[in-house]
């Protein structure tokens, strides 16, 4: 009896343990509440676009979305497995941007969390990293 117990415990630690590896995070309120086109990764805004001091960029064929200031200093690019075309939708994405001390990078399995015209918000809930990364499919 002591014997099945333990098993019983040890196969009930095992399940939770499983099922808590494949659990992503909720997406980040503010981002998703937001209109602007940003990289927000660990809680902290990386950049934002703006319109009078920065370009958008889409490439259709690589599936390459960009957005850069005017001088090309500041920056953010990212690739995707596929375009995004309705919240819900779950795709891998490469995120790489500009820092102070060269560039930076992430891939991982993004969530389509919001989705209004042709701009979407992508959210990335690894535990370790946090990620979302508005893109704008330009026609």
């Amino acid at each position: 009896m002591k014997r099945i117990a333990i098993l019983s415990a040890i196969m009930l630690a095992a399940i939770l343990l499983l099922d808590s590896c494949s659990r992503t995070l909720e997406p980040d309120s503010t981002f998703v509440a937001g209109s602007d086109i940003q990289l927000k990764v660990s809680g902290r805004v990386i950049y934002t676009y703006d319109p009078l001091t920065w370009q958008l960029g889409y490439n259709p064929t690589t599936r390459e979305f960009r957005a850069s200031d005017d001088a090309m200093k500041n920056w953010f690019f990212v690739t995707c497995s596929a375009v995004p075309s309705s919240v819900g939708q779950k795709l891998e994405a490469t995120v790489t941007w500009s820092s102070g001390s060269g560039t930076q990078s992430l891939k991982g399995k993004f969530e389509v969390a919001k989705a209004e015209r042709d701009i979407y918000w992508l959210w990335c809930g690894d535990k370790k990293t946090q990620a979302g990364v508005t893109v704008c499919v330009l026609r």
